[in-house]
């Protein structure tokens, strides 16, 4: 034991040179010899020593300035620490509060993207009928002498003589109700939604494998078409004109939707068809085409439709659409426009300069003995 604490004497650690050994050296009460196993390990305080020597004041009022000093930055760092905790919790907060808003703005923008906004659905709806309506309205009549008119369809559609008396008069009272209280041949008011179509079926319409069966039929505007007052009796609602704005005192949703209902009125599918009809007996064909097309948007097998949209596009010059409309405008259960629409669309080929289809569809009507079996033998010979 003696032995390790004369080793950890001599070999272990040194206590660094302190102020009481230096002001005991300079008040005699130690010598430098007893100092010296101290200094012997730095340099530093050997240095320090040799200054300390020079001096005559003790060492805690030659230093009284530096410890002030060192008193006043630990002071200052550790308030400094007290700030920082303080800007870190200000941060925290600041940062939990952005976050907060953020979360919040997300929640109230997806809420407003989610929810339908009704007018401008209606405004995008109105844009798209805009559009189309620009098309049309942007094509030209063909020649006068080769246009599909009224007349010449009321002179060659079959009329059944039992039929024919009371055709007349449901025409003309479908005609004075709609002038009266729609005012159809001078408004374009295509733009209207048409009631969802009943699974029902037109009377003497069974499907055949052989036959084209024939629906009833009304006369409007001395045009034949089907009649479907049976299943499209309910009515339709007139939407009001978006384009024309909201007046300025009736800028709040409230206002806004109380002046859209003021304006808008209901209308049947017979009154809508009349429209059509007129505009198409009155050579409208444009106004007309809308009409139809708007019918077909909602009841895309509507034959009427279909039939004179048709015609309306052969008579603007518009022949491949002609014949697609014409081809959808009959069918097994619904063939009354069976004839017709083959005839005119053999009419459409040879307008197209398609010679051998036009031939081979009218040597098919020729054949079927019907209407237009006459008419398709003289124009054979001319072609």
């Amino acid at each position: 034991m003696i032995f390790l604490n004369i080793l950890n004497r001599i070999f272990g650690p040194k206590k660094p040179l302190s102020r009481q050994d230096i002001d005991a050296l300079k008040s005699g009460q130690s010598t430098t010899h007893e100092l010296d196993s101290k200094l012997a390990n730095s340099e530093f305080d050997r240095n320090a020593m040799e200054g300390w020597k020079s001096t005559s004041g003790k060492t805690s009022k030659e230093m009284s300035n530096l410890d002030q000093k060192m008193d006043q930055f630990v002071h200052n760092e550790n308030t400094k620490g007290g700030n920082s905790k303080g800007m870190a919790l200000s941060f925290a907060l600041f940062s939990a509060a952005m976050i907060a808003i953020i979360a919040f703005t997300y929640q109230g923008n997806k809420a407003v993207e989610t929810k339908p906004v009704e007018t401008q659905i209606v405004a995008n709806e109105r844009t798209q009928a805009n559009n189309k309506s620009s098309t049309i309205d942007q094509l030209s009549p063909i020649q006068l002498e080769k246009q599909i008119t009224s007349k010449e369809l009321m002179v060659n559609q079959e009329k059944s003589d039992n039929s024919k008396q009371s055709n007349i008069s449901v025409d003309q009272n479908l005609e004075q109700d709609v002038l009266e209280k729609e005012q159809i041949e001078l408004t374009d008011d295509h733009q209207l939604k048409l009631p969802i179509q009943s699974s029902g079926k037109i009377p003497n319409a069974s499907p055949s494998n052989l036959v084209h069966k024939s629906a009833k039929e009304v006369y409007i505007a001395g045009l034949k078409n089907v009649d479907y007052r049976a299943y499209r009796n309910r009515p339709m609602t007139k939407k009001p004109d978006l384009n024309i704005g909201v007046p300025a005192s009736k800028s709040s949703k409230e206002e806004e939707d109380k002046f859209t209902s003021a304006k808008s009125h209901e209308i049947t599918y017979i009154n809508y068809l009349t429209t059509a009809s007129n505009n198409f007996k009155n050579r409208r064909y444009k106004l007309a085409l809308k009409h139809y097309l708007n019918i077909i948007e909602t009841y895309p097998d509507d034959v009427n439709a279909n039939f004179y949209g048709g015609l309306c596009y052969f008579n603007l010059g518009e022949f491949d659409q002609a014949l697609k409309l014409l081809k959808q405008s009959y069918s097994l259960q619904y063939g009354n426009f069976k004839q017709e629409a083959e005839w005119f669309s053999a009419r459409a080929y040879l307008e197209q300069n398609k010679v051998s289809t036009a031939k081979n569809l009218l040597i098919k009507i020729k054949k079927q003995e019907g209407f237009y079996s006459k008419q398709a033998e003289e124009l054979l010979k001319e072609i």
